[in-house]
Formats: C-alpha cells, structure tokens, sequence
C-alpha cells in the first residue's frame, strides 16, 4: 500500500462516455508522509467508515460490516495480514491432520475478555458451537464444511470438518466465525448492542446503523497485542455522503474516511492518503451464457478485446490496476503472462465478431445491470460506448447494490457490472466463487471447470500443487472469457495529519482493519 501526501493535481483524463465527454481528475502526487511526533494516548479518533444495525457476528449478512463496526473490540482467532497471507491472532499455530478432516489449534496464553473472562479452549468451543447452531445466518454457512469443535487440553481445540477443505482457515480468519466473545456475554441476550471481546477497547454506546463509541480497557489484560489501544477513545460513524465525508475530513470534524476513484479530491490542506492496492478486489462485466450470442466463445472474447481498460482505470480508479484475468493478483494461480492475452484492439475484436459469424454486430438482448458504487454506473457507460464501437449495443438497467445481487442470481438478466470479490484468500473459495456459485453464475460451471476445480481445497497438497490445479482453471476461464474484468483495487483511506499507522493495514478484500492507528498531540 501507498501512503501519500496530497498537495495538488498532477495530470487530467479525457474519456468519452457516450456521446458526451468528462474531464475527469488523474493520480494525485507528493511525498510519503504519515502522522509524526509523539504518541497522543489521550486523543479520540473519529472515524467515518461506517456501521453496522447490530454488533452480533450471527446477525451480519457478510464480514466487511463487523470489520469497520466492530475492529476495536473483537480480536479472531486467525488473521491476514496486508500481504494476503495468514497469519496468528487469538491463535498462534494450527495444523491440518494427515487426512485433512481435522485443524488443530494452538491458542495464545495469558489472553482475557474484557468481563475477566479468560480466553481459552472452552471459549472457542462455545463460539463456534453458537455459530454453527446459527440456523440460516451467514456464519453457519461460513463454518458449513464444520462437523464438531472439540478441545483436547486448556489451550488446544480440533475443528473436525466434514470433508477436507483449506476454507476453513479463510472462516476462521474472518469476521464471520473468527470473532471470538465472551461465553458470558454469549447467554446475555445483548449482543447487539454490548459487545464483549479481548480487543483493546469496551463499548461505551451504540446507535444502530449510525455510531459507536468505544473506550480503551484499563484493565491488567487489555493489551494481550501491545500495538493496540493507542488512543483513548474511538468513535466509529456511518459513511455519509462522498462530499460530506471529504467536507467533514478537511474541517477537521473527522480523522479518517474512506476514498474511492481518484484520491486528489482531498486537495485542500495536507491529508494523507493509503491507497489499498494489495486489495483482491476485481471489478467487471458479468455474462451469462444462457443468452445468445454471449454462449459464443469468440463473442466474449470480441467483447474483452473491445473495452479500453486502461482509460476506465485511469478516470474512475487511477491508484487502481488493469486486470485482464478473473482472478486477482495475490492469490495463487495469478500469471502475469496472462494480463497480455486481451489487449485493447477494436479492429481484431470486429474481425473476430465477422468470424463468428456477425460482420455488423448485432443487439445484446435483455439488460445488463449496474450499481451506483465505486463509479461502477459510469464504468458500464463508457463499456457501453466501447462496445457500441464494434458494433455490439445492449441496455443498461440501473439498480442498487443489494437489489441487483438478488435480481442477477434469477437468472433472467443478460450480465452486469459488479465487483469480483470474496472477503478470503482461499484460492478454492474464489473459484466457487467466480465460477459455481449460481448467485454469481446463473449458468454454472462447465463439465470441464468442475474437473479442474477439483482439488484445489484439499489440505494434503502442498501449497504448489494446489496452486498449479487453481492455475489451469484460470487459465481456462481467460481462454473461454467467462468475464470481462476491468481493474483490481478499492481505493483506499483518508486520514488527517496527525493520524499514525497507516503503513500497517490488514484487510480482507479491502476492508481495513483499523486496530493500530494512533493519533500525534
């Protein structure tokens, strides 16, 4: 990740949307910089990054919402760190046995909840045993390849699983059955609202979907991680609007928000930017086969030839990179060699559509749906326009982002502009993903991407094995152009000058954790 100093602009782009054209901001430059000086532990640190309806892990629909809601109080049992790897939390060694049908793990010592509770064997046990018995909430089926937790000595538990799977550990990781609470405040009935973890801070109030206060521990187990709880106090916000979190930022009502597209929006004063591009986010346009002409390889292969990758990441993304492949950079199976198989030339897309058969073009029938978020509408506008260019034209439906997760798993839509994303590292999750999950591909996965997806979560490979079987089916999915990506990466944080530790910023998929900012006096 990069953290900069934004003074000014340095460049512009021009890229035609339809028939107009927008002036659009490019790259923001200056020095590296991040907050300096001593160490403030009496600061607040005001945040707008947004909030969850309840605090309850078994309430949430996916993780990203407990990540930015609940980071100061809730540790998990593993981690991942910035460089897309796992790495310890509440647990410092785990291992799959010789079958693959059972993960043993070795939890920290000496950790306590906040209540005094200490955390050990028998508080994994009760989390996880809460989760798993979560009828139909995302958790449940987050520990879905789960059959029973049991402990075997004080600091020790098997996760016995149903059948061999490296997923486990991308639960484990994540805020959908990681969190680890309190089995005190599990049979409270308050969950919601009074969250009881082993991180650095205690809630001090809670108003749904609109703020949290949290407040450092005093107590002699509050900082189990000594660079935790640098600040005094954290107040957490709703995300409002782009120009009144930039608003609140730059008059100094805030500390920290989130940016997406061109950082040099926040040009007037000094404010640090971190742009996350070790994020795995992809962004693109869906297809599904079952609409004619789209079940013609050389049509989605037309369609990757014909989109100006570079000028749409330039004006909407511009910290952000080109992606041409299905699969994000920082996972296995990524090849570099790959990102050269579509480059943008409209004349080889035409003749590749006169090969197939359609030397004018034709009309895509049906819509294509896109959302409002990360510029995704005008992305799919300036598509629109590429494709127009070769002769291909479709209608575009505008929906909101949860809407149109729910009307594009029906099936009877002809493709979208939408993120690529899993909040995981587990390279076998990504392939159900992008490539099974009927939510994502209405038409499922060909007889010969289930043959090579098979494998690629089974614990008794080596990483390089499994890596090699992700690899052919990637390969495979950028042959057949099963999608269009466009870029990789989500932007990034916006902090004010007195802020520290934004060189230091796990995620998943983008997501920061914020358990290490200070603030400077």
């Amino acid at each position: 990740m990069r953290v900069t100093l934004v003074t000014h602009r340095i460049k512009a782009a021009v890229v035609a949307v339809a028939a107009g054209a927008m002036l659009l901001a490019g790259c923001g430059g200056g020095t590296n910089a991040a907050g300096s000086g001593e160490n403030d532990p009496d600061a607040t640190l005001r945040i707008m990054y947004g909030m969850a309806a309840s605090l309850d892990p078994v309430d949430a629909p996916e993780p990203a919402q407990l990540t930015f809601s609940t980071w100061p109080v809730y540790d998990t049992l593993i981690t991942i760190g910035d460089d897309s790897t796992y790495q310890p939390m509440l647990a410092t060694e785990w291992k799959f046995s010789a079958d693959g049908k059972a993960l043993s793990l070795t939890l920290r010592d000496g950790v306590t909840f906040s209540d005094g509770t200490p955390f050990d064997a028998a508080a994994v046990k009760a989390n996880l045993d809460r989760y798993l018995a979560a009828d139909k909430s995302a958790v449940q089926i987050a520990l879905g390849s789960v059959a029973s937790v049991e402990t075997t000595g004080k600091l020790t538990v098997d996760v016995k699983l149903k059948q061999p799977t490296t997923a486990i550990l991308s639960a484990l990781a994540s805020n959908l059955g990681g969190i680890m609470i309190s089995p005190k405040a599990l049979t409270s009935g308050d969950l919601k609202s009074k969250p009881v973890g082993t991180g650095a801070y205690t809630i001090e109030s809670f108003k749904p979907g609109e703020e949290a206060v949290y407040v450092r521990r005093t107590d002699a187990g509050a900082k189990w991680d000594p660079k935790t709880g640098n600040v005094a106090k954290v107040v957490i916000k709703k995300i409002a609007s782009d120009d009144a979190k930039y608003n609140a930022l730059k008059s100094g009502q805030i500390d920290v928000t989130t940016w997406t597209g061109d950082p040099t929006v926040f040009t007037k004063g000094q404010v640090q930017t971190v742009a996350l591009d070790t994020a795995l986010n992809l962004v693109g346009m869906y297809f599904n086969p079952k609409v004619k002409p789209l079940d013609d390889v050389k049509v989605r292969q037309a369609i990757n030839m014909a989109i100006d990758r570079k000028g749409i990441t330039e004006a909407f993304g511009p910290e952000n990179e080109v992606r041409v492949q299905p699969w994000p950079k920082g996972l296995g199976g990524f090849e570099n060699s790959r990102e050269e198989q579509y480059t943008f030339d409209p004349k080889a897309a035409k003749d590749l559509l006169a090969e197939a058969g359609y030397p004018d073009g034709f009309t895509i029938p049906g819509e294509f749906l896109t959302n409002n978020a990360s510029s995704i509408d005008k992305i799919s506008e300036v598509v629109q326009a590429n494709l127009s260019d070769i002769g291909i034209k479709f209608e575009l439906r505008p929906m909101d982002i949860l809407s149109q997760i729910t009307g594009y798993a029906e099936g009877n839509y002809s493709g979208q502009f939408m993120y690529m994303s899993l909040p995981s590292i587990d390279s076998s999750a990504w392939l159900q993903r992008l490539f099974a999950n009927p939510v994502w591909s209405p038409a499922g996965p060909s007889p010969e991407m289930t043959a090579l997806m098979a494998g690629a979560e089974d614990p008794t490979l080596s990483d390089d094995e499994r890596a090699a079987k992700v690899s052919k089916a990637v390969q495979y999915a950028t042959d057949n152009a099963l999608y269009a990506p466009i870029f990789q990466g989500v932007g990034g944080l916006a902090a004010s000058n007195k802020v520290t530790g934004l060189d230091v910023l796990p995620s998943q998929s983008g997501v920061a954790n914020l358990r290490y900012l200070g603030m400077t006096k």
